[in-house]
């Protein structure tokens, strides 16, 4: 495992989703970059996603609790706490703490984020604030 690569996702995870830096994308994303998470599929995609977070659970953050790195890959299990102070999904500010499992994957290239891939417990969130689970895609953020 390349010490590297675990501390450019590590610092990308601290500046972009904790510090809310989104001018950082620039330094840490490719220019190609693919985002499998989130609609769309690419930065813009990814933006949204965390003004949605931040808009929903403003103090919210993600705690580093296990890293994988293998090949081009680095994988990251994070623990993410916050409040819910405004709209997530249709459900208004309840002021209720969340606390869920969070999984990220990213592949690396050049020295930069290529692609991402994400798992949110949705459900656990969603039961925490008392709001009812819909079949939209849970990451469609409009």
């Amino acid at each position: 495992m390349e010490q590297w690569q675990t501390g450019l996702v590590l610092d990308f995870i601290r500046e972009f989703w904790n510090e809310g830096r989104t001018e950082s994308l620039d330094r840490y994303l490719t220019d190609d970059y693919a985002d499998h998470a989130y609609v769309p599929g690419d930065r813009e995609g990814l933006a949204r996603m965390a003004d949605a977070l931040r808009t929903a659970f403003p103090d919210q953050s993600s705690a580093v609790e296990s890293v994988i790195a293998q090949g081009d890959r680095v994988i990251v299990r994070l623990r993410l706490t916050g409040t819910h102070q405004g709209n997530f999904r249709g459900k208004e500010a309840t002021f209720l703490p969340v606390n869920v499992t969070l999984y990220r994957e990213y592949r690396l290239t050049d020295g930069r984020i290529a692609e991402h891939w994400a798992l949110l417990d949705t459900a656990a969130l969603l039961r925490q604030i008392g709001a009812e689970l819909h079949e939209q895609p849970a990451c469609r953020i409009k």
